[in-house]
């Protein structure tokens, strides 16, 4: 059964249906051309997207086990971590988010208060990017827990990974590694770097960055950084049919990388790591001139171009080329 208000049956999934909603709260304000028509309380929501707009919609999944696990964070953390990865879907896209819908199995052990805990997690990222939370879905499960967030929003013209030219400078958002290297501190049963782990606990979906940008650049392609900017950028360069050449020293890396970024576990999570969620940007050469100070200025954010397009198809990092390199997260990839 959907998510619903006040008016459904007593019982035990109700209170946890409850639980959730009402730590999500009311998140807040949707872009005002957008009438969400049906909020949260019946079979489903709907919404009016404005004149002209496309519909964006995406999904993610976060499963216990391989996305989180209970010992590393709280479970508003988990909340916040699956639906900022799935916001930063609509980021990509240059979307306006609309809302959020939740698909949830949790085990019968959680208790009301955890819902509630993953309810005050969604609740804080969707008010932060304006989105409502418009319904979903709770059911028990043996385990794991599992959680899957759809993201609903509105662009004129989306930005897709399948514009880039040869030609092009290649542009990164933010700084790079810093949720790997706290991922690989908690697997060493070490404490991260405090700016490390807020990182790793609340990445930022670059939604307000990408749509400064597409008003004040001709972005031609784009790709938010998830599984790393190896894999991303190989998916960005197969999308456009062309060749990417990226330059190592330029790459942004995040303080927790000082001292070993040349190293190879330095490289490996600076290129491999993923869950950076910044963005990839193709862009006409020189485009960025005027927008990179003001770009820092407005967000207190880097902006670095790193590289560059080419005829041809592929991946170069420095000269080196695909096999010689972190290949990215990859979840059916057969570790050898």
């Amino acid at each position: 059964m959907n998510f619903a208000g006040p008016a459904l049956a007593e019982g035990p999934e109700t209170a946890r249906i409850r639980a959730f909603l009402n730590g999500a709260g009311a998140a807040g304000g949707t872009d005002p051309a957008v009438t969400v028509t049906l909020p949260v309380g019946d079979d489903a929501a709907a919404f009016r997207p404005p004149d002209g707009a496309q519909v964006v919609v995406s999904c993610d999944a976060s499963v216990e086990g391989v996305h989180f696990r209970r010992e590393w964070m709280t479970w508003e953390t988990i909340g916040y971590r699956a639906a900022a990865s799935a916001l930063s879907d609509l980021a990509a896209m240059a979307a306006a988010p609309v809302g959020l819908v939740v698909a949830a199995a949790l085990p019968p052990e959680l208790d009301v208060e955890i819902a509630a805990a993953l309810g005050r997690g969604v609740g804080e990222i969707a008010g932060r990017v304006g989105a409502e939370v418009l319904g979903g879905d709770l059911v028990a499960s043996p385990g794991p827990a599992f959680l899957d967030v759809t993201v609903l929003g509105c662009a004129a013209a989306p930005t897709t990974r399948s514009g880039a030219r040869p030609g092009d400078e290649l542009w990164v958002t933010g700084e790079l590694g810093a949720a790997a290297a706290a991922l690989c501190d908690l697997e060493r049963g070490l404490e991260p770097d405090l700016r490390a782990r807020r990182a790793f606990d609340r990445p930022r979906p670059r939604i307000d960055e990408m749509r400064w940008l597409r008003d004040r650049v001709r972005i031609h392609a784009a790709i938010d950084l998830s599984d790393g900017i190896m894999r991303d950028a190989r998916q960005l360069a197969v999308a456009s049919e062309v060749a990417l050449e990226v330059e190592a020293d330029r790459l942004p890396a995040a303080p927790a990388l000082e001292g070993f970024r040349r190293a190879p576990a330095g490289e490996r999570l600076l290129l491999a790591g993923g869950e950076d969620y910044e963005l990839l940007l193709a862009v006409p050469a020189g485009a960025m001139r005027d927008a990179e100070r003001a770009f820092a200025a407005t967000f207190d954010l880097p902006l670095t171009r790193i590289g560059s397009a080419r005829e041809g198809e592929g991946l170069t990092v420095s000269g080196r080329s695909n096999p010689a390199l972190p290949a990215g997260f990859d979840h059916f990839e057969v570790e050898r």
